[in-house]
């Protein structure tokens, strides 16, 4: 602890160093080794940075069920590395807040048989004390995943008064569970060109002080995802604009590049000494994201329902489960759906651009980035791509598979075999354990062609996913004739992690 404490105080003025391009021949450092470092000498080798995606969200929560298939921690396990995570007891931090009574937060979500419910309750003044199990861990995370963390929080947000929402009285109280800026404390850092504006209990300013020689950054779903999911994504104010969203994204990869370089005792002008590396990752489009079906699957199972919008693409098919039961024979809002118009923009105009993004800021081929690649090795997990090549099923909703295989009772499957075909959780975004598992081999992939290692890949087939959490589940309801039936409260808090 002591170890730790000093060398937070010193990273103020030594990142600024860093970011200045400073020499680090500095006495006072005190990890006694900033120069001439190999491989086995980095004060870490790995960590992970992102948002709900890196930390193990499951389920509309976090819960230790789900980070322990987060991909950081599996991919530490095949490289043989230490990784600590913020690691939470269950019932696990959820996302659902309406209909849950003041002064209690919502577990993670569970099927019950027929719908799906927060798995259970913790009183908020017991959470600190009854569910964080790691608060204690006397230095920063190796998993540096927070909820709900946009581009441009990464480099100043330390705590949910200083988040993104606090603005609109939507604070998020991940920061303060994962940053922990109360526990070590935090130096906000003005801009000191070429040195942007950063806070030292950050995730940027808490990775640096890792010192990791591996790095993955995963980044940039909730500056788009809030906005896509209200079924009116076209010049939303909820999506981030490509040229700002770039901007951030080109600062952040830039800065941590030449300050973790300097950490490690790198010399970008002569590249010699220890050189970090970094993989980056694609964002997902709108075809790989579970919370939007293709009307086409949709019509198989639900049949033919009216639309208020022409042209219709997708069916937000959470949104739908929880409107149905009330509204038999009614016509589909605009916020339920998405047409080809909201796809293309989605797709190209936003999620496209992106990516076009990370791919050349790690190239050097956007404009005030051609010095990165001389900063660090870059290498890229498209995530993506590898998300094209699973079978349909593996992306499409578990409730939808639930519908489409188990509304006869004659033939019914069991939610076990219903489970086992999808790769992502109940919340529609977010992979579920199978799901984690394939994400940690694509960034294995990407790792190995990087740095030429030969990890393997970890069996898919040794993971499965339990929705229901082990809770037992009445007879009555194991097979059924009836669609799945959300309440609006659920679906709605499914959606309040991109706030």
């Amino acid at each position: 602890m002591k170890k730790f404490i000093k060398i937070a105080a010193v990273v103020p003025v030594l990142l600024a160093l860093l970011l200045a391009g400073c020499s680090l021949d500095d006495p006072a450092d005190p990890t006694g080794q900033v120069n001439g470092m190999g491989p086995g000498d980095a004060p870490t080798q790995f960590i992970t940075i992102g948002n709900s995606l890196t930390a193990g969200f499951m389920d509309s929560g976090l819960m230790k069920a789900g980070q322990a298939s987060s991909f950081g921690l599996l991919i530490a396990s095949q490289m043989g590395v230490d990784y600590d995570q913020p690691w939470i007891d269950a019932p696990g931090i959820g996302t659902t807040t309406e209909g849950i009574p003041d002064g209690l937060t919502s577990g993670v979500l569970h099927y019950n048989g027929t719908t799906v419910l927060p798995l259970g309750t913790t009183p908020t003044d017991e959470v600190k004390t009854t569910l964080l199990l790691a608060a204690a861990v006397p230095t920063p995370y190796h998993n540096l995943g927070v909820p709900g963390a946009r581009v441009d929080e990464l480099l100043t947000t330390y705590d949910g008064a200083s988040s993104f929402g606090a603005a609109f009285g939507d604070t998020n109280s991940f920061f303060d569970i994962i940053n922990r800026a109360s526990f070590f404390g935090n130096i906000d850092v003005p801009a000191d060109a070429p040195a942007p504006a950063f806070a030292t209990a950050s995730q940027f300013g808490q990775a640096v002080a890792k010192g990791a020689l591996l790095s993955t950054v995963f980044i940039g779903g909730n500056d788009f995802l809030f906005g896509a999911v209200t079924g009116d994504p076209i010049d939303s104010p909820l999506i981030t604009d490509p040229t700002v969203w770039g901007g951030n994204y080109a600062q952040f990869i830039g800065a941590y590049a030449g300050a973790i370089g300097q950490r490690l005792g790198f010399d970008p002008t002569t590249q010699e000494g220890l050189k970090p590396n970094i993989v980056v990752a694609t964002l997902p489009t709108v075809a790989n994201i579970t919370f939007f079906l293709s009307l086409a699957d949709f019509e198989q199972v639900f049949g033919t329902w009216d639309t208020t919008e022409s042209n219709v693409e997708y069916i937000l098919i959470t949104d739908f489960l929880a409107w149905f039961m009330d509204n038999l024979g009614g016509t589909m809002p605009t916020t339920m759906t998405l047409n080809t118009a909201e796809v293309f923009y989605l797709d190209n105009t936003i999620i496209g651009a992106y990516n076009t993004i990370i791919q050349g800021t790690i190239m050097g081929a956007v404009p005030g980035t051609e010095s990165f690649p001389a900063l660090a090795n870059f290498g890229l997990a498209n995530i993506d791509a590898a998300l094209e090549t699973l079978d349909p099923e593996a992306t499409q909703h578990f409730l939808y598979l639930r519908a489409k295989y188990a509304s006869n009772p004659d033939t019914a499957e069991t939610i076990a075999d219903t489970a086992a075909r999808t790769y992502f959780s109940l919340d529609g975004v977010h992979p579920n354990n199978k799901g984690y598992v394939f994400m940690a081999n694509t960034f294995l992939a990407a790792i190995n062609e990087l740095t030429g290692s030969s990890y393997i890949d970890i069996p898919l087939a040794a993971v499965t996913w339990d929705p229901t959490y082990g809770v037992p589940i009445p007879t009555a309801k194991s097979g059924t004739n009836q669609w799945p039936v959300l309440s609006p409260e659920v679906a709605q808090g499914m959606k309040e992690i991109w706030r």
